[in-house]
């Protein structure tokens, strides 16, 4: 067995969860579904291990298989609790997943140990089913777990994985270190840039102080792709007439709206703006490492980079910006500070190339097993977005009898939560155009201040909220 690489045991001791929704009713659905999963079993076999946590909690490992596919798969019948045109018709709220079972309960803490990789729960509701898959965070990331659906996917339409692609090369966690030139030179005697030790106040600054679980607002927001799309030229317009060669993204963009919004709703309006406000960025690596990783890899492969612009800078913008045209910014100054944030959150993703995740890697690898705590990424003043934008999963056609997903979500959320992206949503036939939506969970009065922020409610939707 192949055991966890250094960046994979950094990885949180939790799961990547989401709940799939289908409007398929076929009476084969159960079935395709768990034979399916058998295929990627055979193909991706420590599926059936545990993540073992040491007595000290210091350490992870990778169990040898000691599971069934029946211990992975279950399912059950709700559909005299869950109609799911109803729930599609509000746009499947948080609320809808709240169900006792729908979440498999060895995925939620207190965790086991060892932990289970992946579980995944089927329950079949009316005019539909959901299905709820979680995969243990120390195994893979978002990236990983959207290749893990893909093979999936490609058994149930297909009865192989070929059909999607995939290879041994998806398994391979030594490419991470048995790598041409990785030990070149020699590993860093201090801490690379892009992680840092962990102070023992650190967990509650980032944290802060936790609200009760009914003080908590869930909700999910839209931002149409024609409108980041349009917003982007107006920003790239911008750079390019002050002589600069920068571009920024859709995903610059929609990231400098979130983070201005945020700062606005939590900021006291007793206080001042002065000084900086930083932000935790990850950046997935498998494209910038020559040769790169199969962009399909299966473990983590992501660090965290940062981005610092002035507080005024997002505050001016999240609130003195004019309500003119709804799709793109009409005066100046406003312009000008959606590219200064949006070209800085370029610039700090664009800055990690090979040789700092080589670092990082090399590091990790050598570092002693009494080092003391290490954290992913530099510090940063507590907001971190995270994107799940990339993950494809509207467009996986999981055959006949399973179909294509409706929606992406998670349940309600008993703690607060900086925006999660959810996967774009592409253009469909007779349907609203594509575009991203977004989760967050806050405190119902830090949430309607959000939601009520300027580049929130000019350039979002709220969908649902619970």
């Amino acid at each position: 067995m192949e055991p966890l690489s250094p960046l994979n045991r950094l990885m949180p001791r939790g799961y990547v969860r989401q709940m799939l929704c289908f409007p398929s009713t076929h009476a084969d659905v159960a079935e395709v579904l768990k034979a399916g999963l058998a295929g990627v079993v055979a193909d991706v076999p420590y599926l059936l291990s545990g993540v073992a946590t040491s007595n000290d909690s210091k350490h992870v490992s990778l169990s040898e298989p000691y599971q069934t596919l029946e211990d992975l798969y279950s399912e059950q019948d709700i559909s005299d609790v869950i109609n799911y045109e109803v729930i599609k018709r509000q746009s499947f709220p948080p609320s809808a997943f709240a169900v006792p079972d729908i979440i498999p309960s060895d995925t939620q803490p207190p965790f086991s140990n060892p932990a289970p990789v992946f579980r995944a729960r089927l329950s079949l509701v009316k005019g539909g089913f959901i299905l709820c898959i979680a995969v243990h965070h120390c195994t893979t990331d978002i990236t990983g777990f959207g290749a893990l659906l893909k093979i999936w996917a490609s058994y149930c339409k297909a009865g192989v994985s070929t059909a999607a692609g995939f290879d041994r090369t998806w398994l391979n966690r030594r490419d991470l270190l048995e790598r041409p030139g990785m030990f070149a030179k020699q590993a860093p005697t201090s801490i690379p840039e892009l992680l840092h030790v962990r102070e023992p106040d650190e967990h509650a600054k980032l944290v802060g102080v936790s609200s009760r679980p009914s003080d908590l607002t869930t909700g999910i927001f839209f931002f149409p792709q024609e409108t980041l799309y349009a917003l982007k030229k107006v920003v790239n317009d911008y750079i390019a007439s002050e002589g600069s060669a920068g571009w920024v993204s859709s995903g610059d963009i929609l990231t400098a709206l979130l983070w201005s919004a945020i700062l606005d709703a939590e900021q006291d309006p007793a206080a001042g703006v002065e000084g900086f406000n930083t932000i935790g960025c990850p950046v997935n690596f498998r494209s910038r490492l020559k040769p790169p990783l199969s962009p399909d890899y299966l473990g983590a492969a992501f660090v965290m980079t940062t981005a610092t612009v002035l507080r005024e800078d997002l505050v001016s913008f999240a609130t003195g910006a004019s309500p003119s045209n709804i799709d793109t910014l009409s005066d100046s100054a406003s312009i000008s500070r959606l590219a200064k944030i949006a070209t800085t959150i370029r610039a700090s993703l664009q800055r990690v190339d090979e040789e700092i995740v080589r670092n990082v890697l090399a590091y990790l690898d050598t570092a002693p097993n009494d080092h003391p705590p290490i954290i992913l990424g530099p510090r940063h003043d507590g907001i971190s977005i995270v994107s799940w934008a990339d993950q494809s999963a509207y467009e996986l056609d999981w055959g006949e009898i399973v179909g294509k997903c409706d929606a992406v979500r998670l349940p309600k959320l008993v703690y607060k939560r900086y925006p999660i992206v959810l996967p774009r949503i592409p253009n469909r036939d007779n349907e609203t155009g594509g575009g991203l939506e977004v989760i967050v969970s806050f405190d119902k009065q830090i949430f309607e201040r959000f939601a009520e922020s300027w580049p929130i409610k000019r350039f979002a939707s709220l969908r649902c909220y619970s």
